[in-house]
């Protein structure tokens, strides 16, 4: 069982990320050690981080964090609907811009129009 502070935090950066609390997500999530934690409460993590990012249209720090989640736990990040849904949306932002990187993990997750 994990459940302890980090946990804890965790589920409050996930709060905060669906409450378009971003500024208080990447702050809370970014100090946060999980090297402790499971492969899974970490992809987590990351993945709400990546979301948080990409709410504030940072390109570079969203997919960083989606490409950790995905390497941790690549079901979660090609399944995930809000992980989906933010791969897409950076997508528009990034537009004939998009970093390879970020094609291809939208290609992963069958995200690419």
């Amino acid at each position: 069982m994990e459940f302890g502070p980090t946990d804890v935090e965790i589920h409050a950066v996930s709060i905060a990320v669906e409450l378009g609390d971003v500024g208080e997500a990447i702050e809370v999530g970014s100090g946060l050690d999980t090297s402790t934690l499971s492969l899974e409460r970490r992809a987590r993590l990351k993945m709400d981080l990546g979301r948080a990012f990409a709410q504030r249209c940072q390109v570079g720090d969203s997919l960083g964090a989606l490409l950790d989640a995905e390497g941790l736990s690549p079901d979660l990040i090609h399944t995930h609907v809000a992980a989906r849904d933010a791969i897409q949306d950076l997508l528009l932002v990034a537009g004939r811009t998009a970093p390879s990187e970020l094609k291809g993990l939208a290609d992963r997750a069958d995200e690419r129009p």
